[in-house]
């Protein structure tokens, strides 16, 4: 009872930040909001490390560079639940991929192993040349492929964010949260910065395997949108976990994962 009481309160607060962001989409369209970047959490990096060249020297978009920085700094304690209950796009690929057939057959249509390993390297790379990108001022040429602008600003939209685009709902409709998984750089700034959290111990809460409930079914990593192999571990520590909770909800014994959060390491003497 406990765990669908979970995903239900995820699916109201998920679809009630995507209300919000389609009003302000309208908004933008119709020319009463002048600019998206003012919303949107990546300009964090897109215009805050922008100041870092000292030819502009100034924070454009303060409002949204803070909150993004903030978003990324409180993912050290909580994960990345903003990508599974705020952000607009990883909440369009969920319900674009139940659209799939092959989800009704419990497919997540997940990659090979390796392939999977190998593409889950480029967010970071696409993170480092947006930073670099920046700072040279140079920042017009990823802007291009911005999702973010192809949505809020179709007057303006290019074959590149066309791409982009595709890349989001086409094999997003295929492979879930494709996106997420493998192209986002603000959820691999997101990860850079929980790593920093383990540098320094801070405790955060995890999903966590009940040895004592679990009966091997595979279900868990069967139904996880970001191919984590949830049980091979006792406890998911990968960074990539957005705490969809679908492992949860899936699992046949309702205290089978359960969320915890860990002790600090005592350190010797």
């Amino acid at each position: 009872m406990e765990k669908n009481n979970n995903q239900e309160l995820r699916k109201i607060i998920q679809y009630s930040f995507l209300v919000v962001t389609l009003i302000i989409v309208v908004l933008l369209i119709n020319g009463i909001l002048c600019s998206a970047h003012g919303f949107c959490p990546f300009s964090s990096v897109c215009f805050g490390v922008l100041s870092l060249n000292p030819v502009v020297a100034k924070l454009l978009y303060p409002i949204a560079a803070v909150i993004g920085l903030f978003i990324a700094i409180t993912s050290i304690f909580v994960g990345r639940r903003f990508c599974s209950y705020v952000c607009p796009f990883g909440t369009v690929q969920e319900v674009i991929f139940n659209l799939n057939p092959g989800k009704k057959k419990n497919k997540q249509n997940n990659l090979p192993t390796n392939l999977h390993k190998l593409l889950s390297g480029l967010k970071y790379i696409l993170l480092g040349i947006t930073v670099l990108a920046s700072i040279k001022t140079v920042q017009y040429i990823y802007m291009k492929f911005c999702p973010v602008l192809a949505v809020s600003h179709p007057q303006n939209i290019t074959l590149y964010s066309v791409i982009t685009l595709f890349v989001i709902f086409g094999i997003g409709f295929l492979i879930n949260h494709f996106w997420c998984r493998y192209l986002c750089p603000y959820a691999a700034l997101m990860n850079i910065f929980q790593y920093f959290g383990r540098i320094l111990d801070i405790p955060s809460k995890k999903l966590q395997i009940n040895e004592n409930s679990c009966i091997k079914c595979r279900l868990c990593s069967m139904y996880c949108p970001m191919q984590i192999e949830i049980h091979q571990t006792k406890r998911v520590d990968d960074v990539n976990c957005t705490f969809c909770l679908k492992c949860q909800n899936i699992c046949p014994d309702d205290m089978g994962i359960i969320l915890k959060r860990p002790q600090k390491r005592k350190k010797l003497d």
